[in-house]
């Protein structure tokens, strides 16, 4: 861990805020003790880890919080949720957890990300 990250770490402990980290690279930072998002990095549809733009301070549903990131320059609208690799909900070592952003398709600039799932 670089030198800086460990400054970030230790400020960002001290605050109540948490970093939760997942496989490929993807994370939440949270806030305690109401568990607001505060940001994070997630995996889109076409493969790239992205860091978050924006995110929904609380979930809007159990499993999604509503998320943008940008993509060639441009705000895409979407959500972000946890699941592991294969899209299942339970996690195995040969199938970690991940964060994956989903993009709105009837979003503006949902078009920019092939593969979009809803």
């Amino acid at each position: 861990m670089s030198k800086w990250a460990k400054r970030w770490q230790e400020r960002v402990t001290r605050v109540g805020t948490e970093r939760r980290t997942y496989a490929d690279g993807t994370f939440l930072v949270q806030s305690f003790p109401w568990g607001f998002y505060h940001g994070g990095a997630a995996i889109c549809s076409d493969g790239k880890v992205r860091t978050l733009k924006r995110i929904a301070r609380t979930a809007d549903t159990f499993f999604s919080v509503p998320a943008s990131v940008t993509v060639k320059g441009k705000t895409v609208s979407g959500y972000v949720t946890v699941e592991c690799r294969s899209g299942s909900s339970v996690e195995t070592d040969e199938d970690p957890a991940i964060v994956r952003f989903v993009a709105y398709t009837y979003g503006r600039n949902g078009a920019l990300l092939p593969g979009v799932r809803n």
